[in-house]
């Protein structure tokens, strides 16, 4: 929930909606994602004017690009905590999943390490754990890295917590469901007047698992702990 730190009253008016629906627009399938604050940042430079004869421009993969993007990833991550809280270090933890050295074997694995991946900006992550029955999945991969680059990474928010409930697997193992919460603390770069504030979100999250072998997520509900907005869907 949301709270003025000068007031301490909740205000439900024109421009804390508007900082909702902005938000929205981030956390439309969390454990699928605006402004930035990473640590590191690459410049893709511009070719200039080709002479006869020059060899056609390749296009640049989703992966070479994403390269370039800014990280909020420490330098030397393995030494710290993993975001997602379980108590490990990040080396043992979600940065063997974000290394692809192993691959998520149950919905809570997926949730964990895409959580981590959104704490540190890992964009290419988020998007080889996205099932293709998602509304966030793109088959134009760079168009996809591009869009949740600009748009789709939190980066007008610090996490502050994350919890989540137990898996629920169905029958068939095919099918599973994570809830979890959120909660994220404006750094100020869609207003400076919400710096500071808290809001939580709740996602009951879905996964599908293929081959018997790899879990995806596929799609999420997400709410707000916001007074009069707590059964609202955001992402619908």
């Amino acid at each position: 929930m949301m709270s003025s730190k000068r007031t301490g009253i909740i205000i439900i008016s024109f421009h804390y909606l508007l900082l909702i629906f902005t938000l929205s627009a981030e956390v439309c399938a969390f454990a699928a994602g605006k402004k930035g604050n990473g640590n590191r940042k690459g410049n893709v430079s511009g070719g200039g004017n080709k002479g006869f004869g020059s060899s056609p421009s390749k296009k640049p993969s989703a992966e070479n690009i994403i390269a370039t993007f800014k990280t909020r990833l420490p330098f030397n991550s393995d030494a710290y905590p993993c975001p997602c809280g379980t108590g490990k270090m990040y080396k043992t933890c979600c940065g063997p999943f974000h290394r692809k050295d192993i691959l998520p074997s149950s919905p809570l694995e997926v949730l964990r390490s895409r959580y981590t991946a959104y704490f540190w900006r890992l964009p290419l992550y988020i998007m080889d754990t996205t099932h293709p029955s998602c509304g966030d999945y793109m088959k134009d991969r760079l168009k996809w890295a591009n869009h949740l680059n600009r748009e789709g990474m939190f980066d007008s928010y610090d996490f502050v917590s994350f919890e989540h409930g137990p898996e629920e697997i169905s029958d068939d193992g095919t099918e599973g469901f994570v809830d979890f919460k959120v909660s994220l603390r404006a750094n100020g770069m869609i207003d400076p007047e919400f710096f500071g504030n808290e809001l939580a979100v709740r996602e009951r999250s879905r996964f599908v698992c293929e081959d018997n072998v790899t879990w995806k997520y596929a799609s999420g509900d997400v709410t707000a702990d916001v007074d009069g907005l707590e059964d609202v869907v955001l992402n619908k």
